[in-house]
């Protein structure tokens, strides 16, 4: 079975010429013109990626705003890849914070975009089979398999899940009180990560 991507989204002729009209730079991307398409998009690729974030694996939320169209080489960066099938997937949120603007490309392009994941430091969700590089214990630790692609789990902070678990055990372990560990998440995180994990660790425990 296959673990990546293999088929791009395909834009219809009139999404191409509407892009083709209204777009210039990567800020346009936000654009109320691109609304549909962006519809279309998340649609399309929640059933290619099984509804699962393209780099943590975790199950996809169908609120627009538990889910990112990804641009894995940077937009800001390279803007002429906004809109390029093989640069768009989707992640959750904290995956797409986590990685932010970091170029994943080890050299950069300019005119053609990668044909193959040889030049990203980062698994590429349609290049690359990511069981092949990360192997993932009991849906919560991520182990890289190869070296270069412990990148992907250090950029997305992949390993979150691993200390969230861990953390839950050890207050299992002294008070089985659920209550009081996300309690003591919510005086330990950021306001804005506090809520991504406290939605998966009341997950991992239903």
């Amino acid at each position: 079975m296959s673990d990546k991507i293999l088929n791009p989204y395909k834009f219809k002729n009139k999404e191409k010429l509407l892009i083709k009209d209204n777009f210039w730079i990567h800020t346009d991307w936000s654009k109320q013109c691109f609304e549909n398409i962006k519809k279309n998009i998340r649609g399309y690729l929640r059933e290619e990626q099984n509804n699962q974030c393209c780099y943590c694996k975790r199950e996809l939320w169908f609120d627009i705003k538990n889910v990112d169209i990804e641009h894995i080489a940077p937009k800001s960066i390279y803007s002429k890849f906004t809109f390029h099938p093989k640069n768009l997937a989707l992640s959750c949120p904290w995956c797409n914070t986590k990685k932010s603007i970091t170029d994943i490309l080890v050299n950069r392009v300019k005119f053609r975009y990668p044909v193959d994941g040889t030049n990203f430091i980062i698994i590429h969700p349609h290049y690359d089979n990511y069981s092949d590089y990360i192997e993932i214990l009991d849906n919560m630790v991520f182990r890289s398999l190869w070296e270069k692609w412990k990148n992907t789990i250090k950029i997305c902070k992949l390993d979150r899940l691993e200390n969230v678990e861990k953390r839950a055990r050890e207050e299992r372990g002294k008070n089985n009180d659920i209550h009081k560990i996300i309690y003591e998440l919510k005086n330990t995180y950021d306001k804005d990560e506090i809520k991504i994990i406290m939605l998966e660790l009341e997950k991992l425990i239903k």
